[in-house]
């Protein structure tokens, strides 16, 4: 077996290494993800509660397009790789892989013992049939730029064809995958939850249900969902891998966010875990038990900007609104400083990533410039907008109110709408009608092609921001097709430097992973793609570390 891994997954694995926080001394003690007592034996059994801070919009893999969705697809479902906490690419479903023909040959054996959750085999049809099913889906998936590649897979998509060509079943452990040029990014994205492997009978008798009633291949399998309020999943003793030591998890749903429900549950030790933000750090303090959990991330915190609309179709303005904001003092008084701003649209630690050019922050007489402009260039009017937000809480109403002030002083006026449910609010940043809408986007894989390709390229269903470039796309196009790592990065930088001239969004800060775990919670291994890309099978709960 030829072993093929992305460079950048062991570079990006070793750079974020993490670190969890032990309760005793508060949380300036740091130790190691998953540092457990010495003679601590793991234990089987318990429930694991997990919140999720919106109700997902389906339990299909390949149209889950939120972390709450997420959350729950990757302990339902496995792809053919995966990635560990550093971010290497790791065997999943395929046992082994080879990569021929420079890149252009792909070729997986299957895992014999691997199974579905109703007993039957994993087969190389299977693995067809759910690549294939990807390339028809619409709306598109994100990661269809990535299996486009494949030979064949235009024809189809199109309906000219009725398989693709590219996709092969060797035998029935067997797949070969075939591109019409080398894709740098294919191995890391069949990583992704989207490309998870499906049972084909299953999904083509019933392609409603299943995104109801999911049925995969991971340590956990479906058992029910009750809307807005809570996702149940039991342990599949099947499973290929080593068993899950949790006898199931629970996922209680807060719909709309919720910040002080989920605190108090917390605290009242109804859930086992939760995300960090704002005062909550303050408001645990007194918990001295509990564990603390920070490690950088692979994701951008912006506004995005609908650029076919009236009010901002002028580059000059969208860079005003961004030059006009005092980044440090918006995270140090609605955030408590938890994130590192952001003044460029990657992130660091992402391969091609780089400081150099800088976006202007709290530069009142450059956004002043940068609307006198716009004004002189055709803007009819400083215009009032509207910010859409799928959260209304204190925390997000405290934002508010600083961007509010801080474009006030450029005359602009701002009105906010909250949309909660979440399947509405992506309904509507998809429309005309939006104009800007807070967002963040974490990468699916520790590729720079996860974070532009999706909200850049022209055509991608998360290009909520209608922007739409040549040279930008002609770029992302060249970058996937270049071998070479650091020739490779290079073309990323033009491509942010081509949007960055543009502006389509604000970048506001670079989200970290900042969560907080009961005392008695163990085997903690999360990677800078977030803890909603954390497989829960190696978790269990110590009976011992209760108070």
């Amino acid at each position: 077996m030829k072993g093929f891994q992305t460079l950048f997954g062991v570079i990006l694995g070793l750079f974020l290494m993490g670190w969890i926080m032990a309760g005793c001394s508060g949380p300036e003690e740091a130790a190691h993800p998953g540092n457990e007592p010495e003679s601590a034996a793991p234990v089987h059994g318990g429930i694991y509660r997990m919140p999720l801070w919106n109700n997902p919009e389906t339990l299909d893999p390949a149209r889950v397009k939120d972390q709450y969705g997420a959350a729950v697809v990757r302990q339902v479902f496995e792809g053919l790789v995966r990635f560990d906490s550093y971010l290497t690419v790791l065997p999943a479903l395929a046992r082994t892989w080879q990569v021929e023909a420079e890149g252009r040959v792909y070729r997986f054996t299957l895992r014999e013992n691997a199974r579905f959750h109703n007993g039957d085999p994993v087969t190389a049809a299977d693995v067809v049939f759910s690549i294939s099913r990807r390339l028809r889906l619409n709306p598109a998936p994100s990661v269809l730029p990535h299996l486009m590649k494949i030979t064949g897979a235009e024809a189809f998509r199109s309906q000219d064809q009725d398989r693709v060509e590219g996709l092969t079943v060797i035998d029935p452990h067997t797949v070969e995958i075939r591109l019409v040029s080398p894709h740098m990014p294919l191995l890391t994205a069949l990583g992704m939850h989207e490309v998870a492997i499906l049972p084909q009978k299953i999904v083509e008798d019933s392609t409603s249900e299943f995104a109801r009633h999911p049925l995969g291949t991971g340590p956990f399998r479906f058992v029910k969902w009750d809307p807005d309020r809570s996702i149940d999943l039991e342990r599949f003793d099947g499973y290929f891998g080593e068993p899950a030591l949790l006898e199931g998890i629970h996922f209680k749903i807060y719909a709309g966010g919720q910040d002080p429900a989920v605190l108090a549950d917390f605290q009242h030790r109804k859930i086992d875990e939760m995300a960090v933000y704002g005062d909550v750090r303050e408001k645990l303090a007194d918990q001295a038990d509990v564990q603390w959990f920070h490690r950088p991330s692979l994701s951008l915190f912006f506004y995005g900007m609908n650029c076919d609309h009236p009010h901002l179709t002028h580059p000059e303005f969208r860079k005003a609104l961004s030059a006009a904001i005092d980044r440090t003092a918006f995270v140090a008084q609605v955030y408590n400083g938890q994130f590192d701003i952001a003044r460029t649209i990657l992130p660091p630690g992402m391969p091609g990533y780089s400081p150099a050019s800088p976006l202007p922050d709290n530069d009142p007489d450059l956004a002043r410039q940068h609307l006198d402009q716009a004004l002189a260039d055709g803007l009819d009017q400083v215009p009032e907008l509207e910010l859409v937000s799928a959260f209304q809480t204190s925390r997000v109403a405290a934002e508010m109110e600083m961007i509010k002030a801080f474009w006030a002083k450029l005359g602009v006026g701002v009105r906010v709408r909250y949309i909660t449910d979440w399947a509405e609010f992506e309904t509507y940043i998809r429309s005309d009608a939006v104009q800007l809408y807070r967002y963040a986007w974490f990468a699916d894989m520790p590729d720079p092609d996860s974070i532009l390709h999706p909200l850049f390229a022209s055509g991608s269903p998360n290009n909520f921001m209608q922007y739409h470039d040549p040279v930008t796309d002609d770029l992302l196009r060249q970058a996937r097709e270049t071998i070479d790592p650091l020739a490779r990065a290079e073309v990323y930088q033009k491509a942010e430097a081509q949007i960055t001239a543009s502006l389509p969004l604000v970048p506001l800060f670079y989200m970290s992973v900042d969560r907080v775990y009961q005392p008695d919670v163990r085997g903690i291994q999360v990677s800078a793609l977030g803890a909603h890309a954390m497989p829960l099978n190696q978790v269990w709960l110590d009976p011992s570390a209760m108070p």
